[in-house]
């Protein structure tokens, strides 16, 4: 998915507004059948104390980018990145919503010779074509395929996916908004695209990475560690919300100079499932706790 960016017209909310819309007769512990009567109306992306969240049969659930945003440890540094770069971010995020556009054209097979007459946009949508011509049956792109899954298409359109959690005694909740679910190979994909202004790489720079190019690398490395995080919140996500089961993880990565392609599978999806319960236990017992201080928001019956 693009950056997280708040949209115009989410609709705010306080987090005690919504504890009362939480369905209790949805559990963990069942099938994704539970919410085929499921629907929501009016906006599917809400904005809470500053962060994007989404309606959910279980109330409101952090996004998967909010919480990745405030536990990867990298915040202060994207924060100085904005402040040097006036207007990149929003440049950014317009330019990564222009290239899934494309995408979800090009795999939906409504404009497989798209006119692109941004000179920039041309570059980065350059190469990708033929990376997601890899792809057979395509069952969601930004939003399911015909008429497939709808319950998780909100009022407005949006479509995503959600968890509560592993928690036991807890609602430590996600969801999010899935790029790609399709075949290659008789295997089911989840994908995600990237446009990127630096190229992904897949291993910490080695004692062998020349020093010029060792902080491309090693940003280029987290990078890549941060959407295979993201991808295994999809995968869990994805299997409680329609039963589907990722069995290869593919990132989509478009820049100015290339397009790449990385594929994991087996124990390595399951490392980067991990990776990210770690992340969301880090962001229910220490970062929201002390983020409900700083605003002064505490719990109530």
């Amino acid at each position: 998915m693009p950056p997280a960016v708040l949209e115009k017209g989410a609709k705010i909310l306080a987090r005690e507004e919504l504890k009362s819309k939480i369905h209790t007769k949805y559990a963990a512990d069942k099938d994704y059948r539970q919410f085929v009567d499921y629907r929501s109306e009016g906006d599917t992306r809400l904005t809470i104390n500053g962060s994007r969240h989404y309606k959910t049969p279980y109330g409101a659930l952090p996004s998967v980018t909010t919480i990745l945003s405030v536990t990867g440890g990298n915040k202060a540094a994207l924060e100085r990145w904005a402040k040097k770069n006036p207007g990149g971010r929003e440049a950014a995020a317009a330019r990564g919503t222009k290239v899934h556009s494309l995408m979800e054209e090009y795999l939906l097979g409504i404009n497989k010779n798209p006119v692109i007459e941004d000179e920039e946009i041309a570059q980065f949508w350059d190469g990708l074509p033929e990376n997601l011509d890899k792809l057979g049956r395509v069952i969601w792109a930004e939003n399911p395929a015909g008429d497939a899954f709808p319950w998780t298409m909100g009022g407005d359109g949006i479509s995503r996916v959600w968890h509560p959690g592993v928690k036991e005694g807890e609602q430590w909740g996600w969801a999010g908004a899935p790029d790609i679910v399709a075949e290659y190979k008789n295997k089911v994909v989840l994908g995600d695209l990237k446009t990127s202004n630096g190229l992904y790489f897949s291993r910490w720079p080695g004692p062998e990475t020349l020093k010029s190019e060792y902080g491309m690398k090693r940003a280029g490395f987290m990078k890549y560690q941060k959407c295979m995080m993201q991808m295994g919140a999809y995968a869990l996500a994805l299997e409680h919300t329609v039963g589907i089961v990722p069995e290869i993880l593919m990132i989509f990565v478009a820049t100015r100079e290339r397009s790449q392609v990385f594929a994991v599978q087996g124990g390595t999806i399951e490392k980067y499932k991990q990776k990210w319960l770690d992340a969301v236990e880090k962001y229910y017992s220490e970062i929201l706790p002390a983020m409900d201080a700083e605003t002064g928001s505490t719990d109530s019956d």
